[in-house]
């Protein structure tokens, strides 16, 4: 009982402490002034929601000019919540690797960005806007640091739902 008090008087005083000003960081990398544009932004891209690829080559996440805290937190909330990033544009840095499947006789394409840390990564699987490389020709070496553009999109496969980044292609830093 009294180490639920303790758990509970601390998340009291956690929740009191709003009234500081903190440096937030927007989708797009930049600061945003307060608290009330970043919930502004976040109701309008709700709003905004697409259900189709959209190709208009205007970046909404650029994730290679975020840092790796805010990078992590985004991929980590695409992964639980992968509806609400379809058909958005991003632009992605971390380490190219490849995997073949041999029951489905089929190449798989990952960017893995690593954490803060750099102790831990997430991945974000690609389909290549070229079909070669989907073929797993062209493609990067393994382990090489790319930087990536391509559109979000989510896919089942069985009983499940995953999410990647389709029409990837690589782009020049």
């Amino acid at each position: 009982m009294k180490r639920f008090i303790l758990v509970l008087s601390c998340l009291f005083m956690v929740g009191c402490n709003s009234t500081n000003k903190v440096d937030e960081v927007n989708a797009n990398g930049e600061k945003a002034g307060n608290k009330s544009s970043i919930v502004a932004e976040s109701s309008t891209f709700n709003e905004s929601e697409s259900e189709t690829l959209k190709d208009d080559g205007e970046i909404d996440f650029d994730l290679s000019i975020m840092g790796a805290d805010m990078v992590y937190a985004t991929i980590y909330q695409m992964m639980i919540d992968p509806h609400t990033y379809e058909g958005k544009r991003f632009k992605i840095r971390g380490n190219y690797y490849s995997s073949y499947s041999k029951d489905k006789n089929e190449y798989y394409h990952f960017c893995m960005i690593k954490d803060a840390a750099a102790c831990c990564a997430q991945g974000l699987e690609l389909l290549w806007e070229d079909g070669k490389m989907n073929l797993h020709e062209g493609c990067p070496e393994e382990d090489a640091m790319v930087t990536i553009e391509g559109v979000f999109e989510t896919y089942e496969e069985g009983p499940n739902t995953y999410g990647r980044i389709a029409n990837a292609k690589l782009v020049d830093e």
